[in-house]
């Protein structure tokens, strides 16, 4: 089903929003990256166009993957941004005659690229993926991975350090899913067996299970994912496959008693792994105030295999959700979500807290002015430490837009914040990805007004920060 953009309530002008920090805080420019130059269409206008995705390769190209219609049905579509500008032209990955949704894109370290989708081609859902060989033109022919008998849903896909892709989804009924995943070694034909991460049927909520993966420089693998328990609480489970192949036990990360999910994991090139989630009400306690909770997150240490404490990074009494992360190579971990201030979702913000490597976390920071309709955080964080925010916001009585923030390397603050897409319209469904080089680009999709036109024409708008020389 596709997805429609929020009506616009009130406005703010983002451009006077001051840094944050203290009021001694010298201007800081942004770096290594410099300003963020223009806007360029990543689809046409009148190409329905939907749920973008990204990845940058190590020359600092970025491919975009994402849903277009054909006129007929749904298309995983993909297009490749060259380091310096300048598009290839859209190619169809998946085929046609059946509707195909939730493309996923991965990018290896010798630029092997992995795309992942849910062909809907049957009743049951299956996991497709193709892959394009480093140096290659074209993807290699389509695989079908899951169970064809029963339904698969939430894909996700990593490309390891060593060239292997590893797929992880939900398999099965609703309410009945069996979290599962399938690695293709590198220079293999085919998939290796498939194995079931989840202990027994995971009893899904409505983000069916909402699994995440992360993978360390050494190519250790670890996927979190939310599974219900007896008494109606759900809480976040973890497991990690070494890099060798072999997968650990079954690890819990949050405490039960409770709503918890948004699971979002980060892994650094050193080893260490980041969890983090939201934490709803408490399921026991009838009296307790309903809506989002708490962030939450725990820490796995570089060589341990044993999660640290949980750490709350919101504000109690207050309703925070959608949390993200970023780690730096150094460790530096950054994380964003959404906040309100009450059940009401009053005076959202998007609000961040950063942990500086073997430190605590710093004081909670916000990101955008108070208002309504701050939606969909993300996070990315560059080699040197650089690290980037952008969300969604409403902008006047007929517009939502994408802005963004940028904390220089090393920095306590955050510079000045800017708009990344245009006045009119609604923006949605922002996502980042940054390239070895430093480069951030976002992408979003770009709706008609809803008060404007009666058929919404949506499609895809990127903006990246120029580099350097």
């Amino acid at each position: 089903m596709r997805r429609m953009p929020l009506i616009a309530l009130a406005t703010v002008g983002f451009a006077t929003l001051p840094a944050i920090g203290t009021a001694q805080a010298p201007a800081q420019v942004a770096a290594p990256q410099g300003p963020w130059g223009g806007v360029s269409n990543v689809s046409r206008s009148g190409s329905p166009s939907d749920d973008p995705r990204l990845a940058a390769a190590p020359t600092g190209a970025v491919t975009y993957a994402w849903e277009g219609w054909n006129g007929h049905t749904w298309q995983i579509r993909l297009r490749t941004r060259g380091p310096r500008g300048g598009f290839t032209p859209p190619v169809t990955l998946s085929a046609a005659g059946a509707n195909h949704e939730d493309p996923r894109i991965a990018i290896g370290a010798d630029g092997l690229t992995a795309v992942s989708w849910k062909s809907m081609r049957t009743w049951n859902r299956t996991v497709q993926v193709r892959v394009r060989q480093p140096g290659a033109r074209a993807f290699g022919p389509t695989r079908t991975i899951s169970n064809p008998h029963a339904d698969a849903t939430q894909n996700r896909i990593a490309v390891l350090p060593n060239g292997d892709v590893i797929v992880v989804w939900m398999q099965g009924q609703r309410g009945l899913r069996v979290l599962q995943a399938r690695v293709l070694k590198r220079g293999a034909k085919s998939f290796g067996r498939t194995v079931n991460v989840s202990r027994g049927p995971v009893v899904d909520s409505a983000a069916e299970g909402d699994p995440s993966i992360a993978v360390a420089g050494d190519g250790a693998v670890t996927v979190a994912w939310e599974v219900a328990t007896r008494g109606g609480s759900f809480v976040i489970q973890a497991r990690r496959r070494s890099a060798n192949g072999s997968w650990g036990p079954i690890q819990g990360l949050s405490r039960q008693g409770a709503q918890s999910n948004d699971v979002r994991l980060a892994a650094s090139a050193t080893g260490e792994v980041v969890a983090i989630w939201a934490r709803e009400r408490d399921a026991s306690n009838p009296n307790s105030s309903g809506g989002f909770g708490q962030i939450q997150v725990r820490i796995q240490p570089a060589g341990s295999t044993t999660w640290g404490p949980i750490t709350n990074l919101s504000r109690a009494g207050t309703h925070a959700s959608d949390p993200q992360l970023g780690i730096a190579t150094d460790g530096t971990i950054t994380a964003v979500w959404e906040w309100a201030s009450d059940a009401l979702a009053a005076r959202k913000q998007a609000q961040s807290r950063t942990r500086v490597a073997g430190g605590a976390w710093g004081p909670l920071q916000v990101l955008s002015q108070r208002g309504t309709d701050v939606d969909d955080p993300v996070v990315v964080v560059a080699t040197d430490g650089t690290a980037t925010a952008a969300w969604k916001r409403s902008y006047g009585r007929t517009g939502v837009r994408v802005q963004a923030r940028t904390r220089p390397a090393g920095a306590t603050a955050w510079n000045r914040g800017v708009w990344l897409s245009g006045a009119r319209g609604e923006a949605d469904e922002p996502r980042l990805t940054v390239a070895p080089n430093g480069v951030v680009t976002a992408v979003w999709k770009l709706s008609s007004p809803l008060r404007v036109v009666r058929d919404q024409n949506f499609y895809l708008q990127t903006r990246s920060t120029r580099f350097p020389g």
